[in-house]
């Protein structure tokens, strides 16, 4: 059939104004109808729901049996609303539906319908809100009105959830709520944490039938998205995993002529509950070890908990992706083993109840020990300024991906003035050489430590930090760098106030310091030929007295940095450093310290109820510091006190008539409930996983930082420490993922290719499309910052954390984290992979024994157990090539005798005190030693 092109152009113009027209009409002459004239309320009252509306929709959402009462809805917000883009014609416009509600229609007890539709309008939205069990569905029914079809572009609901906010901690750890987002197609679910860690929790969760696919977080609006192929494609930079789509809908009184979706909400009272829910709404309850961050070649477990029948699962490269099941007598659980050859992003979909789907996403990286060689590497050879006519001669600066260039004080990038400490100071800065140091001790590197020493001579001493012969001497000048806090005149620029004080106040400046000077302490212990600026006593005394000056200048200069109230990154480094000057028989620097260090633990232990925050409200920076706090009250029999500190800011004095370990234990506990309130937990994303969960993902700097908190007490303390070494380890996996590193086959990176940067590194991860960070208000596609900034302070963690583990896991059986594990009858093996290699603990359930190194490595040869934990052979290599000692480290369950033989010969035999070390003095030969651990 012929159409004349003018005629039919003309004849859609019409029809589109003629649309727009209508809904002009009826926006200006809109009149309420009688229903809905007067404000209406109605609620829902039940055991464990309390839910509040008013004529605009749902307003509360509590759990009455809640002890602190609190509404996860935003105060004067609407729960649930319903966002809809339609178009009548494939060339018509987008236009949003009318969305004022036009009744409130209360079906039942048990049931309320809200409707957005005015007469003449071309669609009809009902939010129907049904109590269901314990919990409250919310279903959509959109439905055309017109005998002209349309198609549904985007469809969104808003969730307006209650945040942490203000500065009173009541109000924030009691009533503020943390979200959670696991997008993934069908099985989508979204749930909110109290910031304390207690319960409640909520589940808001898709039915079986409906997909959530899409977000949007922009001006505090949180909306998630059923249908998003309007909302994507206005996003034109960035990429995105998951198909958006739309939905075809044919006129009115015709078949397909509507659609529904359906969600469900209920409150929980754990984790385990909240798992128990999704199985039972029909949803998959995912299960990963050892994370979703995984180098090739290593072996992935995932265990998926449902009633749904598994159809199957494809990977997105079948052809580099090895995928096995696992038998199990576990029911509605379904085990699977994979292992990736393809580095990058790769996908696992899973096809399900014969229709449905949903993606896990993990990210295969290089193997661990590449990774951290290349980025120390990296931090050395192309991100330290080398100029000495230049004021900051010897800075690590921060590397630019995208422009493939170094950035400094002279090629900011628009990081002036007050920004410029993102160049040049504070922890985007400040980071990089402790990282670097703490890599060399276990793996020196000449020209590592000649660019560490050259930092220190020309950058730190009598520039950033003070000398000895200064005022003040020993101390950290702060933001936006050292130049500029040295000159009043140049103060002016970026602040106008304090200018008659000694810029040296920042407390958080002072721990990245002496946890450079610590390390290169044991550099020169341990390497004596390869420094050459300092030896050791005169890095141990410079670690010293910059620690002092953390805990003297800030406080007495501003008052406000409330240093023995906020965990600050690094500072844990304090606990071996008063040890090793005790060593070196500096008993009183030691206890001065150790008075200044307890008076901060006990702060922590008893003096606040919430001591998490930090320079932000709700701050995740303290869970690393508020987990060594406890461990070291756990493990360390503090004395009571009278007027211990006085607290200039309060005007009280802080005392402590009595204080036990138990106390420590209880805090423990309770700083760890508040930690996994910021961490992504179920959430099986490789960028949520183990994160410093915000926005789906996050991958900064505290992934790892308050993820060794999870992970070490999984090892030392939890009774059932199966869930903590799953998600601890995640957690140490979870950032490998920013870094960019790759083969010359892949182009040498997958976020940002070119050899330029090979071994560069992501500052944090963008889970948008593509959309606003916190830097200085840029945007970002989805993936990595292309700056690197701050998250060299989680790799500094990475010391902290490697570990090869067994563990003989109720869900998973005999696995292995760290390395790849072999069963040998009653034996296991499994050759150390962790990046690090030394550390190795097996956890059966009756026994747990933990194994670290003082230095030196593990070798890349398997070590042998059997799986009683009864003989445990391991063979130590010779880092330096030299005879000398070296610590032998355990823990491990209370009151087991172990006998320790080195190479063939007992040595000495000792009991464990489950998180309390017991350390062994080992001399080590040219050519290592073969260590065996015998069990009495």
């Amino acid at each position: 059939m012929y159409y004349d092109e003018d005629i039919l152009s003309m004849s859609n113009n019409i029809h589109k104004g003629f649309f727009c027209l209508l809904f002009l009409y009826g926006t200006l002459f809109y009149i309420p109808n009688s229903s809905m004239a007067q404000e209406q309320h109605a609620e829902f009252n039940g055991e464990q729901l309390l839910a509040r509306f008013s004529s605009a929709g749902m307003t509360q959402l509590s759990d009455p049996q809640d002890p602190y009462q609190s509404n996860i809805i935003g105060r004067g917000r609407v729960w649930g609303r319903v966002k809809a883009l339609y178009q009548m014609h494939p060339d018509g416009d987008w236009i949003e539906h009318y969305d004022w509600v036009d009744s409130m229609r209360v079906e039942s007890p048990n049931q309320i319908v809200y409707t957005d539709y005015k007469a003449g309008m071309p669609i009809q939205v009902e939010r129907i809100f049904t109590k269901s069990g314990k919990g409250l569905d919310l279903d959509i029914k959109v439905q055309t009105k017109m005998h002209y079809p349309l198609t549904l572009g985007d469809l969104s609901i808003l969730l307006p959830w209650s945040k942490p906010s203000g500065e009173d901690p009541k109000q924030i750890f009691e009533q503020g709520f943390l979200k959670h987002q696991f997008l993934t197609g069908n099985g989508s679910y979204i749930y909110f944490t109290r910031a304390n860690g207690k319960g409640p929790y909520l589940l808001f969760s898709a039915k079986p039938g409906t997909r959530l696919e899409y977000f949007e977080s922009e001006g505090g609006q949180y909306r998630v998205f059923v249908h998003s192929a309007v909302a994507a494609a206005k996003v034109k930079e960035g990429s995105w995993r998951l198909e958006n789509t739309s939905a075809h809908l044919n006129g009115v009184q015709q078949e397909g002529h509507s659609r529904e979706y359906g969600f469900h909400m209920e409150w929980v009272n754990s984790y385990e509950e909240l798992r128990n829910i999704l199985v039972e709404q029909g949803l998959i309850d995912i299960r990963v070890s050892p994370g979703m961050t995984l180098p090739t070649g290593w072996n992935g477990r995932f265990a998926l908990r449902t009633k749904a029948v598994i159809d199957s699962i494809v990977p997105e490269f079948k052809e580099h992706t090895q995928l096995r099941s696992r038998s199990t007598a576990i029911p509605q659980q379904h085990l699977y083993e994979v292992n990736f050859a393809r580095l990058g992003e790769n996908k696992l979909t899973i096809y399900y109840n014969h229709g449905e789907q949903q993606i896990m996403e993990f990210f295969v990286t290089e193997a661990l020990k590449t990774l951290i060689e290349k980025r120390t590497a990296f931090i050395t050879q192309q991100q330290q300024h080398r100029d000495p006519s230049k004021w900051y001669n010897g800075l690590y600066s921060i590397w630019d991906m995208k422009n493939k260039v170094l950035r400094g004080p002279d090629n900011t990038d628009g990081f002036d003035f007050w920004w410029g400490y993102v160049l040049a100071s504070d922890d985007p800065a400040l980071c990089k050489a402790p990282f670097v140091a703490a890599k060399n001790v276990y793996d020196p590197v000449d020209q590592e430590i000649a660019s560490l020493e050259y930092y220190v001579e020309h950058f730190l001493w009598g520039g950033l930090q003070r000398t000895d012969k200064e005022t003040y001497p020993y101390g950290i000048h702060g933001v936006p760098n050292w130049h500029e806090a040295r000159d009043s005149a140049l103060r002016l620029r970026s602040r106008d106030y304090n200018l008659d004080k000694v810029k040296v106040w920042r407390a958080y400046d002072y721990p990245h310091i002496f946890m450079l000077y610590y390390h290169l302490f044991q550099i020169a212990e341990y390497y004596p030929d390869k420094v050459k600026y300092l030896d050791a006593a005169a890095y141990l005394e410079r670690a010293y007295q910059t620690a002092r000056a953390y805990f003297t200048y800030p406080y007495e200069i501003n008052s406000w940095y409330d240093t023995y109230k906020w965990g600050c990154y690094n500072e844990l480094v304090l606990v071996p450093l008063m040890a090793d000057l005790e060593r070196y028989g500096r008993t009183a620097a030691a206890q001065w310290l150790r008075n200044e260090w307890e008076k901060k633990v006990k702060y922590f232990v008893y003096d606040d109820p919430y001591p998490y925050r930090s320079e932000y409200s709700i701050d995740r920076t303290a869970f690393e510091s508020s987990y060594a706090f406890a461990k070291y009250g756990v493990v360390t029999q503090m004395k009571p006190d009278q007027k211990l500190w006085y607290d200039r800011n309060l005007h009280k004095w802080y005392s402590h008539p009595e204080v036990s370990p138990k106390d420590s234990r209880k805090f423990m506990d309770e700083q760890l409930w508040a930690g996994l309130a910021v961490r992504g937990w179920l959430t099986p994303s490789y960028y949520a996983l183990g994160s410093d969960d915000s926005e789906g993902g996050g991958l900064s700097y505290m992934a790892r930082m308050g993820g060794w908190s999870i992970l070490d007490y999984g090892i030392h303390f939890a009774e059932k420490p199966w869930d903590w070494l799953q998600l601890g380890y995640a957690s140490y996996l979870s950032s490998y993922a920013l870094i960019n590193s790759g083969t010359p086959e892949s182009n040498y990176g997958y976020w940002y290719p070119g050899k330029e940067n090979d071994g560069a590194t992501g500052w944090a991860f963008n889970t948008k499309k593509y959309g606003r960070i916190w830097l200085k208000d840029r945007s970002v596609p989805r993936g990595p910052w292309n700056y690197d900034g701050e998250i060299d302070l989680g790799n500094g963690a990475i010391m902290r954390m490697a570990a090869t583990l067994i563990a003989n896991d109720p869900l998973f059986g005999w696995i292995g984290y760290g390395g790849n594990l072999e069963e040998h009858k009653q034996q296991l093996h499994i050759v150390p992979q962790d990046g690090l290699n030394i550390r190795f603990g097996i956890f059966t359930g009756q026994q747990r024994l933990m194994v670290e190194l003082s230095r030196d490595r593990f070798a890349e040869a398997p070590i042998i157990t059997d799986k009683n934990v009864k003989q445990i052979k391991l063979q130590v290599d010779n880092i330096s090539g030299t005879l000398h000692t070296f610590d032998l480290k355990l823990t491990g369950t209370a009151g087991s005798s172990y006998q320790v033989n080195v190479n063939g010969k007992k040595l000495t035999s000792l009991k464990l005190d489950e998180g309390r070390e017991s350390i062994v003095p080992i001399q080590l030969s040219e050519k290592g030693a073969s260590i065996e651990l015998l069990k009495n």
